[in-house]
Parts: C-alpha cells; sequence; structure tokens
C-alpha cells in the first residue's frame, strides 16, 4: 500500500508540474496574441511592416491548430520545420489531455500545496538560461530537439522576422512567471485549507 501510495504522489507530482507548464505554453502558439504583442518590442516586425507580419502570425497560429496551411511568405524550408514543431506540440497537447485525467485520480488536496512550491523552485530555476540564452538555443536546445538544421533561420524566413530569438526569450520569461503564480495560488489557496482542518 505504502509503494501504491508513493506511486500515486509521483504521478500526481508529474501531472501537476506538466499542466501548470503547458497550458500557460500552448496559449503563446496555439494564440496570435503574444506573438503580436511582441511585434512591439522588437523591430523585425516593422521592417516586413506590421500587416504582412501579422498574416503570418495568424497563419501560424491556425496552422498549430491544424485550421489551416502557411500560404503567405513562408520558405520550403520553414514549412518542413514548422510541420515538425506542430508534431511536437501535437504530442504536447495528447501529453496534456492525459496528465488531466491522471491529475484528477490522484488528486489529494494535502499533497498539491508541497508539490506546488517544488515545482516553483523547479519553474524558477528556468531562469538561469536566459544570461546565456543564445547559446542554449543554439547549441543545447535546437540539437537536443531536432536532427536537421532546419530551425535555422535567415533573412528570406518569415520567422526571422516574426520570431526572433528576442521572441523566445521573453516566452520563457513569461511562461515562468504565470506558471509560478499558478502554482503559489495553489500553495496559498490549498495549504490554508489544509492548515484549518488540521486545526
Amino acid at each position: 500500500m505504502n509503494i501504491l501510495n508513493r506511486i500515486k504522489g509521483i504521478i500526481l507530482f508529474v501531472s501537476l508540474f506538466y499542466l501548470t507548464f503547458y497550458v500557460p505554453m500552448s496559449l503563446t502558439f496555439y494564440a496570435p496574441q503574444w506573438m503580436k504583442l511582441n511585434c512591439n518590442w522588437h523591430e523585425r516586425c516593422k521592417i516586413i511592416g506590421y500587416d504582412n507580419a501579422y498574416r503570418g502570425i495568424d497563419e501560424l497560429a491556425s496552422y498549430f491548430r491544424h485550421r489551416g496551411g502557411l500560404e503567405s511568405f513562408w520558405t520550403v524550408k520553414e514549412k518542413l520545420h514548422l510541420k515538425e514543431v506542430r508534431g511536437m506540440f501535437d504530442k504536447m497537447l495528447i501529453g496534456g489531455t492525459f496528465a488531466l485525467v491522471l491529475l484528477i485520480l490522484t488528486y489529494d488536496r494535502k499533497r498539491v500545496p508541497r508539490y506546488a512550491l517544488i515545482n516553483t523552485a523547479i519553474i524558477l530555476s528556468l531562469l538561469l538560461v536566459l544570461p546565456f540564452f543564445t547559446t542554449f538555443w543554439r547549441d543545447i536546445f535546437h540539437p537536443l530537439l531536432f536532427k536537421n538544421n532546419l530551425w535555422m533561420n535567415n533573412r528570406y524566413d518569415l520567422s526571422f522576422y516574426i520570431m526572433p530569438r528576442q521572441f523566445f526569450k521573453y516566452t520563457i520569461a513569461l511562461l515562468v512567471a504565470i506558471s509560478v503564480s499558478v502554482n503559489i495560488v495553489l500553495w496559498l489557496a490549498l495549504r490554508k485549507g489544509v492548515t484549518k482542518k488540521k486545526s
């Protein structure tokens, strides 16, 4: 019974961690608003014109949701790479659905506050990559996920203008902020309930 209880705890912890990070992350690629907002924070959208940039962003978000194709200025190389990326997002969505089911099945109000605190510490550690983000992005992250160099953008690629490295850096900061906030709220809300029960 002890072993089953531990396994249940591990499943709950992993599911909670996955969901508190995946849900906000999915909004950054399934919805176009975050990418459009970033257009105001870097100069590259301005180079190709905001109308063209926004059109490409809308297409990309629709493409990731399987609601349309990449019709406007995308190069063949980009289309091949984004097809790979969409495949990864599809798997992550399946993982998110699976994690939600497991979270419901293993939910334990007493454990969640502790796990939320652990999640907060782990997620905050992601900020450590920001000072050397270029090295992380170029030499660790992409070689780890992709077996080709299709992800490397140049000035002929639309991705170069709407998704510069700065965009991904801001996205990591946003995801950390939202995920940490969610976990802190869970910790505060459920910890209070557990404490009241004890007293």
